[in-house]
């Protein structure tokens, strides 16, 4: 039988039987963010049973243990009717060698780390961070107007700093050791930081299609110039509409509300974390694509580990921070909250502007926030499932608002009961929702995005 629910992924394996070769699995996961393996399952997820003997359990617990220096977890599970043997390990501090390699786990597959990686891994499990070691500069390279814009954009929260005195301010905040600025220093109070961090910049382009760029722009400087850059980008790139509101007759009484396709408040949030989460070792910048119906924000690095993806959307979640000494700056600098506020207020402020909830993404190499204008595209309705003839229909409903069961047949030539049945689809995935009466009478329109009360 086929066990439906388990696919292959980075945090599982499945395997028919014990083979020597399935250690690389194990060492992958615990160099990665640990997994289980299941002895007794087939790779389509069919339960085949597996020898769950003591004898074989100390067997298999010994090969481990010995050969790569880990002592799993391994429990007996029974799925369909027949026995499964569930090895689990998990993340160690260190790295795990197998035969002589170090392995990590991408996807369902298990990949040699680079030695870039490796360094960056072995300083990540050693409690280091890349932001506070040392760079080759001392305060002969410190750009003193970055030092006196950080000072008023910190009045608040440091009012006593002194932007006429950098070498005390700095080594408060842990970014000058023994007259060296750390990376996290260089990145922000630096002349020219490219000089060193080459990729430590941000890239906005304007793409047309997928492959077609019509527009691009870099920005480089301090992780401040870099900001205000960008913000100022998106500004003379996004279309803006006025939102006139009176509250009382006379021209004082006059309140002009400025809304943007994309909440700039939002757009900010989501380059700031861009910024000061996203892995400085790795050879790649921010990227920033403006298309018709989305805008995404790209930055080198998966999520920390400690975070999951689906936790981004909690009120209150984990903050786990890669460059801690680069969140305190922007914290001083009132630009960031400390408790891990950033993403639940990212999504506050589309809904608040009745848009769709921002996609957070994780893939190989990077992470990635994308904005929507219209969460229903044909391409996102082909991902939900949807086929063809409700596609269409979507599409005539965004052009005349509201479709019929009888307009959907005459559409899309579909039987009045395939008609209903797939009308009552895309009502309960929320594309579409019932309007006026029962019966004949009812018609479908499309769900909009609810504003936060």
């Amino acid at each position: 039988m086929l066990t439906a629910d388990l696919r292959e992924g980075e945090e599982l394996e499945l395997k028919r039987e014990w083979t020597d070769r399935t250690l690389e699995d194990l060492a992958a996961f615990a160099n990665t963010r640990g997994g289980t393996l299941l002895i007794g399952m087939a790779d389509d997820g069919t339960v085949v049973g597996a020898d769950v003997s003591d004898r074989e359990i100390q067997r298999i617990a010994n090969i481990i243990t010995s050969r790569l220096g880990i002592t799993p977890s391994i429990r007996v599970e029974e799925r369909d009717e027949k026995p499964v043997l569930a090895i689990q390990v998990e993340p160690i501090r260190g790295l795990v060698p197998c035969n002589g390699r170090y392995l990590r786990r991408v996807g369902s597959t298990n990949r040699d780390f680079t030695q870039e990686e490796l360094a960056r891994h072995l300083l990540e499990r050693s409690g280091q961070t890349w932001d506070a070691l040392p760079s080759p500069w001392g305060l002969e390279r410190v750009d003193l107007e970055a030092i006196a814009h950080f000072a008023r954009l910190a009045q608040k929260r440091l009012p006593h700093v002194h932007p006429n005195a950098p070498e005390p301010l700095l080594q408060n905040l842990g970014l000058l050791i023994e007259n060296r600025l750390t990376n996290a220093g260089a990145l922000l109070f630096a002349r020219q930081p490219q000089e060193r961090f080459v990729l430590a910049r941000v890239r906005i382009g304007v793409f047309r299609s997928p492959t077609e760029i019509v527009d691009s722009h870099e920005f480089e400087g301090t992780l401040w110039q870099q900001l205000d850059g960008a913000m100022e980008r998106f500004r003379r790139l996004l279309r803006v509409r006025f939102e006139v509101k009176v509250t009382e007759p006379t021209l004082e009484g006059l309140q002009r509300k400025e809304i943007w396709e994309y909440p700039l408040e939002a757009l900010r949030e989501a380059l700031i974390n861009a910024l000061i989460h996203r892995d400085y070792t790795l050879t790649a910048d921010i990227q920033i694509r403006v298309h018709d119906d989305r805008l995404e924000v790209w930055s080198p690095g998966r999520l920390p580990q400690g975070i999951r993806l689906d936790q981004l959307r909690e009120p209150q979640h984990p903050s786990v921070l890669r460059n801690p000494l680069l969140a305190q700056a922007f914290y001083y600098a009132g630009l960031i909250e400390r408790w891990g506020t950033g993403t639940t207020r990212i999504i506050a402020l589309c809904r608040e502007q009745a848009l769709p909830e921002p996609e957070f993404v994780e893939q190989p190499g990077g992470f990635r926030v994308v904005f929507l204008k219209d969460p229903f595209t044909p391409e996102r309705l082909r991902q939900m499932g949807l086929n063809e003839r409700q596609i269409k229909a979507v599409l005539y409903v965004k052009e005349r608002g509201s479709i019929s069961n009888r307009e959907y047949q005459e559409l899309t030539g579909a039987k009045e009961r395939t008609a209903t049945g797939e009308l009552g689809q895309l009502v309960a995935l929320g594309v579409f929702e019932r309007r006026g009466t029962t019966g004949r009478g009812t018609r479908y329109g499309a769900r909009k995005p609810q504003k936060a009360q």
